[in-house]
């Protein structure tokens, strides 16, 4: 079946989604951090990504990753879902959505919050294709 990449700095979502993923026939690999990331995407080239947004290293750090994503061409192709519980553990005021996907804001195509639920996970990647 597909290639999916899982961009995320928790070892225990990476394994959790893996497992999701492999039982339903994915091939899964994984980068815990946003190092070089484009071209640890073009070396994978995987079919879809799911992305963290909150790094240690940077609180926007998947914006960023998305953006640069949307603006290179020779990844721009894979679609990207946005993982992450920031509407769950965050005091920002304010939560996101799909309605916030935009090409300048976040250049994704959907939104997947954390604590993931199996079955809306492997509805919104089969919803990619």
């Amino acid at each position: 079946m597909s290639k999916i990449m899982i961009i995320d700095d928790d070892r225990d979502i990476i394994d959790g989604i893996s497992m999701i993923l492999e039982a339903n026939d994915y091939t899964v690999v994984s980068k815990m951090d946003t190092d070089n990331i484009i071209e640890a995407i073009q070396s994978e080239n995987p079919d879809a990504i799911l992305l963290d947004i909150v790094f240690p290293e940077d609180a926007q750090a998947g914006f960023k990753v998305a953006r640069k994503m949307a603006a290179d061409e020779s990844v721009n192709h894979i679609p990207v879902l946005i993982l992450s519980a920031v509407n769950q553990l965050s005091n920002l005021g304010f939560s996101f959505t799909e309605n916030d996907i935009s090409r300048d804001f976040m250049p994704v195509n959907g939104f997947i919050e954390k604590p993931v639920k199996p079955d809306e996970l492997l509805e919104k990647i089969k919803s990619l294709y």
